[in-house]
């Protein structure tokens, strides 16, 4: 287990804040220690800090936690700037130094030494990954979604007979000829009619070229040969949503699968 030792200054816990991410942290799978940060007491920050930084058995990873509130003092960032430049003397430059902004900061009050290193805002949601996987000498793993390689949006409240359209098309390249299915057993209730438009504008106005149509094994499946791109969208009018939809390229790949949930 990766051992980090966080350094804040005093006026930055009355609330708790520091004490909240060292027990996340924690949870997270960190031996966390912390050591509080007296910045009027006088007493030089590497004084408090050296002993701990310096041997490889007390610590992986330096955290200091940044706040306008420590920043503004320029004893501060001078002593910061000793104490980062010491460490790194005694664990080397890949020794991890991080900086976790509690807040929003002024851009101006940040030190060179942390504009240079790792610096994590408290408002982005990999966080904790980010300083986890930095005092366990790893890249991070986002948890950020997964971005699907396609657009889809259920535009809703449509005037006319059909009041759902369901928008899809590529996010890059190009599907051509088009083709698009629902369950067979749902075709009268969905009563789907396809066309193209240029993209977040539903619109039933149109030609579509080398329209198709019929049953593929369970599905009822539409066609039509004009390209799906980026710009153009294909829109799937209904007038209830289908429980799953199929779209993509016609007899070969990409071909995608939706599920809705009525």
């Amino acid at each position: 287990m990766a051992t980090i030792w966080i350094t804040y200054a005093w006026d930055d816990n009355k609330a708790g804040d520091v004490d909240f991410f060292a027990a996340e942290l924690q949870a997270a799978g960190l031996n966390v220690k912390h050591d509080r940060w007296n910045i009027s007491a006088g007493r030089r920050l590497w004084e408090q800090i050296e002993r701990f930084i310096c041997s490889e058995s007390e610590s992986n990873a330096w955290l200091i936690v940044a706040t306008d509130n420590s920043l503004s003092s320029e004893k501060c960032k001078e002593e910061f700037a000793y104490a980062l430049d010491r460490a790194l003397s005694k664990r080397g430059s890949t020794f991890p130094v991080i900086a976790l902004f509690l807040g929003p900061t002024n851009p101006d009050l940040i030190p060179a030494g942390i504009k240079t290193r790792l610096y994590v805002s408290a408002t982005d949601p990999d966080w904790k990954e980010r300083i986890v996987a930095a005092a366990e000498g790893r890249p991070h793993l986002s948890s950020r979604p997964e971005i699907q390689p396609y657009y889809l949006h259920v535009h809703t409240n449509q005037a006319g007979e059909r009041p759902i359209a369901i928008e899809v098309r590529p996010r890059a390249g190009v599907w051509a000829p088009f083709i698009v299915g629902i369950p067979m057993v749902e075709k009268d209730a969905v009563a789907p009619f396809i066309m193209r438009a240029p993209r977040y504008r539903p619109s039933l106005a149109g030609v579509l070229t080398s329209v198709g149509e019929g049953t593929s094994g369970d599905l009822w499946i539409m066609s039509a040969g004009g390209e799906c791109t980026p710009t153009q969208s294909y829109y799937i009018w209904c007038k209830n949503l289908p429980s799953r939809l199929v779209f993509g390229v016609a007899d070969r790949q990409p071909q995608y699968t939706v599920t809705f949930k009525n």
